[in-house]
């Protein structure tokens, strides 16, 4: 199973703000119309200790209404940035004044489209050969330097260098390399703790906050030298030095599975292995909490799926348990908030009985789960199901039944039974035999490299299967610039046990 990086699931956190109903404009999910701009008197969150190598960049910053936290108080200081974020973090930085825009990808609906516009008038931000300004897309550390070069200029002259020494010097873009060159003269944008610069890898909300309070700091004349990104004393253990066994053996080995949020691809994330990370890559600091303090603030944050990118972005399961059957879950973290409560409606948990099965298909991916009662398994479609009529998608049936307890397969899907029900299918044509009665399908069954594809709720009615399928309120859209359309990505579930309905969430 392919691995996925901390700075996935720190975006994909960082993405999934708030409700954010798919009737809205595709550009809504940005920025601000998800976060609660925080009073100017705000000086703490929940999330953010006095100690922390960030509070008085986070605290500064929230002050002056550059930067603001969530409705629930916290910072969540561990969330990546998108650059159209961190360009809006600029513009507000250096106060600039109103402009407009004309990027394919943020229209005037956009919730950033001010911010990013302000800054692209002046060069912070710019947009590709095609017109698109990429505004959602996660910012890297060599943007950030490019970036903070740039609105620096804006307001003066500030074209010192340094040579480099970084071990990955020779991984620093081209485009990047002068803007980096000046923000480690400035100390602005300082190595990580292996003496690497890490160019691609993606800044947290902490971490940018730092960057741009570092570069206000020099700009205002208050900062001379470069500041250490994390203290280094107290008489704490160093947890740095722990080996990763060491890791597992005191705080116990946790994993998630999940949808990474860029790609919707099911991937498996080791969270142990991500509070190592953070010790490894970070400069040594005695004063940083105990593993098992990270470790319990970032499995909170994973409790729930909130919808501004569900079911693009989705926690499945967590230690090999459906999330709403695991341990992490919590009913009153979820009750909190309208948002979590919709989503929670239409998580996937495992079956009661043995030999259930609830298969959880996503209508944009062809990978999926099916769940059991006491365990679940991975399947993939080998192409995204097909959009048929309003309920209904063409699907791979040898794919999408090779998991599901009794449902036997032949020749590719031409012959499908399950129970006492069995059907039979035609290449090319709509006629269904279903137990030896011609029925008519509403598209005909098709063969690909081997396999059946038809529509896959019209076929598991016919074996005696309950499906269901998210309505409009809960699902993923993308736009589509090819055709300049949205489409919409939804849950559908197929089960061999009834599957309730529910007015406006589930048909």
């Amino acid at each position: 199973m392919k691995k996925v990086s901390k700075f996935v699931i720190t975006s994909f956190l960082g993405a999934s703000l708030a409700l954010i109903p798919i009737t809205e404009n595709v550009m809504n999910v940005l920025d601000s119309s998800q976060i609660a701009q925080a009073a100017t008197t705000q000086k703490k969150f929940k999330d953010v200790s006095d100690n922390s190598y960030a509070f008085e960049a986070i605290n500064e910053l929230t002050k002056r209404d550059i930067i603001s936290g969530y409705h629930d108080g916290s910072f969540k200081p561990e969330g990546t940035v998108t650059r159209g974020q961190f360009a809006a973090f600029l513009a507000r930085s250096l106060n600039l004044p109103n402009a407009d825009s004309k990027f394919k990808d943020l229209p005037k609906s956009a919730a950033l489209y001010k911010d990013v516009s302000r800054a692209a008038k002046v060069g912070i931000i710019k947009g590709d050969t095609k017109g698109y300004v990429k505004a959602a897309d996660k910012v890297s550390r060599a943007d950030i330097a490019v970036m903070i070069d740039r609105a620096m200029q804006v307001k003066g002259k500030y074209n010192e260098t340094t040579e480099l020494s970084f071990k990955d010097n020779g991984s620093i873009p081209a485009y990047a390399m002068e803007s980096v060159k000046k923000m480690t003269k400035y100390g602005i944008i300082q190595g990580k703790g292996n003496n690497t610069f890490a160019p691609t890898e993606y800044a947290d909300r902490a971490v940018s906050a730092v960057f741009v309070h570092r570069m206000v700091s020099i700009m205002e004349g208050k900062m001379d030298t470069p500041n250490p990104e994390k203290p280094s004393t107290g008489d704490k253990p160093d947890y740095h030095s722990w080996s990763y066994e060491k890791m597992v053996q005191e705080i116990g080995l946790h994993t998630l599975l999940l949808r990474d949020w860029a790609t919707g691809e099911i991937k498996e994330y080791n969270v142990t292995k991500y509070v190592y990370d953070i010790y490894q890559e970070q400069t040594p600091d005695k004063t940083q909490p105990h593993p098992s303090e990270r470790l319990k603030t970032r499995l909170e944050g994973l409790s729930y799926n909130d919808s501004a990118m569900y079911p693009q972005g989705e926690i499945i399961a967590y230690n090999g348990k459906a999330l709403k059957d695991s341990a992490i879950w919590s009913d009153e973290r979820v009750a909190a908030y309208p948002s979590r409560q919709q989503v929670g409606e239409v998580m996937p948990t495992h079956p009661k009985q043995n030999g259930q099965f609830l298969i959880d298909v996503y209508t944009f991916r062809p990978d999926f789960v099916t769940f059991k009662k006491d365990k679940l398994e991975l399947g993939n479609l080998g192409e995204t199901p097909v959009p048929h009529n309003d309920n209904d998608y063409i699907m791979n049936l040898k794919g999408l039944f090779a998991q599901a307890s009794g449902v036997k397969v032949v020749n590719g899907g031409a012959e499908i039974s399950y129970g006492q029900n069995k059907i039979t299918l035609k290449n090319g044509s709509k006629t269904m035999i279903v137990n030896g009665k011609q029925t008519e399908l509403t598209a005909p069954a098709t063969v690909k490299n081997g396999q059946y594809y038809a529509p896959v709720r019209e076929v598991a009615a016919a074996l005696g299967l309950s499906t269901r399928k998210v309505v409009q309120g809960v699902g993923y859209y993308k736009y589509d610039r090819a055709t300049d359309k949205i489409n919409f990505g939804y849950k559908l579930e197929i089960a061999n046990f009834d599957l309730p309905l529910k007015a406006g969430v589930w048909k």
